[in-house]
């Protein structure tokens, strides 16, 4: 071996295991893509915490960013915290009271890096970030096509964060349009109603805004908050989609101390919502 050479593996020796690994990230170790046993799939894109090896933080201004970063809600790059952590427990406790899981798909890399709730064009600025941007959809589509082709039904439920009212589980359904399906089959009682999603989340103790008084159409829901590009993208009303609906979770509902809590009052939520309108569904 060559002194240059022994110098070099030396160094590397020295280094933290954890600058040796993020030189070998590949897409697929930082997306998480679990496939169920339920029509039901658990997204989370903006509660990774790793950094991408060789990319560097996105631009947040400039004139390409301008108009389309405005129709999909601005070009951010902070985090949702605990956002990934909910979405991984609600899996946990899903199958624990069911003996099933959900699907489930969980962006490991920061936002930061790569938006994977934004078009290609807002979501990352390297070339070479777009295969983790491709990886995170590609498993969100095989996915959902799995429930479509084995299923009658299903339901995306994409996993966000918010501070603007710490104290609320905003709703989010692009004001019904991505749950077109559930509410011709099962009317917007299966949204808002005892028994719908928002209904269950309520009586958990969340606060929900619009209230459950408030159906899903027209501009009913918090423009900043009612639905992004995964809902947009895979929502029932495209003709390859499933009913997808947005939970912007609160900060109070993220903070440490009850993340358990917040996770298992969603998993409840959901599994009787699955038991009142997806277990029985029919085509």
């Amino acid at each position: 071996m060559k002194i240059s050479e022994a110098r070099a593996v030396a160094f590397a020796l020295l280094l933290p295991a954890s600058l040796l690994h993020s030189a070998e990230k590949s897409p697929a170790d930082l997306v998480l893509a679990q496939r169920g046993t339920l029509p039901i799939i658990l997204t989370a894109p903006h509660g990774g915490r790793e950094a991408i090896p060789g990319i560097g933080p996105r631009r947040l201004d400039g004139p390409a960013k301008g108009a389309d970063g405005r129709t999909w809600g601005g070009v951010r790059g902070g985090a949702d915290p605990n956002t990934d952590v909910i979405a991984r427990q609600i899996v946990v406790e899903i199958k624990r009271l069911t003996g099933k899981e959900p699907y489930l798909v969980v962006a490991k890399f920061e936002r930061k890096y790569v938006d994977a709730n934004r078009p290609p064009e807002l979501a990352l600025d390297d070339p070479k970030a777009r295969p983790y941007y491709n990886h995170y959809h590609q498993a969100i589509r095989r996915f959902v096509d799995e429930i479509r082709a084995n299923y009658p039904a299903g339901l995306l439920i994409d996993v966000h964060g918010q501070s603007k009212d710490p104290d609320v589980l905003m709703r989010g359904t692009i004001n019904g349009r991505a749950v077109e399906e559930l509410v011709r089959r099962a009317g917007v009682e299966a949204v808002t109603g005892k028994n719908g999603l928002f209904g269950q989340l309520e009586a958990r103790g969340f606060r929900i805004f619009p209230g459950n008084d408030v159906p899903p159409r027209g501009r009913s829901e918090d423009a900043g908050f009612n639905g992004g590009y995964t809902l947009a993208l895979y929502g029932s009303h495209n003709r390859a989609g499933i009913d997808a609906m947005q939970l912007e979770i609160g900060a109070r509902y993220r903070r440490k101390a009850v993340l358990d809590k917040t996770s298992r009052d969603s998993a409840a939520a959901i599994v009787a919502f699955y038991d009142a309108y997806l277990k029985q569904a029919t085509r």
